[in-house]
């Protein structure tokens, strides 16, 4: 039986001002699967997740996801089809609590659905249940992390997209942000990651997709591209 699919991108040009920063992008990503871009700064890996959700200029080529064609779409209704990003860097309200951060999330939510997101996020991330009236800001950063993941997932998205999760989280937070992920796919979401530290994000993957140029240079089992000489040595420290 064929592996259902997804999200597939076929030959996908985009980019912020007037010229493409991807180029020709074509991927297909199973359901259900993690998989994990990779590549030097300035490749294209945040602009191609990016523009999944909907916040760059499309300029050529189709995006389809769950069998529909979603480039002409808006970010809010991606999101209500059931695609969830989570930018880099810090993206929660730090001046506000971990359960004001959680209501907020539910915005898209009628008050029925609201109350029972939250209730299923304090159930799945009982750190949060715990933290429930302290500031985001003094959470740490794998705990901020977590937090913001928990905010995408209130609206229950089939594709969660994770831009950089771990960038600048110390090796405790690091493992607890990579455990998080690898829950919350074996919870049924398809994940979809750019990642600095590419050893971690391999560990978890399914697949990965090294990304130079704006293009597509190498994809394969994850486990495969973690032994390719040209991956170790650029990536992994040989």
């Amino acid at each position: 039986m064929a592996e259902a699919v997804i999200l597939e991108l076929d030959n996908v040009a985009t980019g912020y001002l007037d010229e493409p920063v991807v180029r020709d992008f074509s991927l297909t990503i199973p359901q259900g699967s993690i998989t994990t871009l990779i590549g030097a700064n300035g490749a294209g890996k945040s602009t191609l997740l990016r523009a999944i959700y909907g916040l760059n200029r499309h300029f050529g080529g189709t995006i389809r996801f769950d069998s529909e064609e979603i480039q002409d779409l808006k970010p809010d209704q991606r999101l209500a089809r059931g695609i969830g990003f989570v930018p880099q860097g810090r993206c929660n309200f730090p001046l506000m609590s971990v359960g004001e951060n959680l209501e907020l999330g539910t915005y898209i939510l009628d008050r029925a659905e609201a109350d029972s997101a939250v209730e299923r996020m304090l159930d799945l991330f009982p750190m949060l249940r715990e933290r429930w009236s302290i500031l985001a800001g003094n959470l740490s950063g794998g705990e901020q992390q977590i937090l913001e993941m928990a905010m995408v997932l209130e609206a229950e998205p089939q594709l969660l997209l994770l831009d950089e999760p771990s960038l600048g989280l110390s090796p405790g937070n690091l493992r607890q942000v990579f455990e998080t992920v690898s829950e919350i796919n074996g919870r049924g979401v398809t994940v979809m990651v750019v990642e600095q530290n590419v050893h971690g994000a391999l560990q978890i993957s399914d697949t990965a997709v090294v990304m130079e140029l704006g293009r597509k240079f190498v994809e394969g089992p994850a486990a495969e591209i973690r032994e390719d000489p040209r991956i170790r040595q650029a990536y992994l420290g040989g």
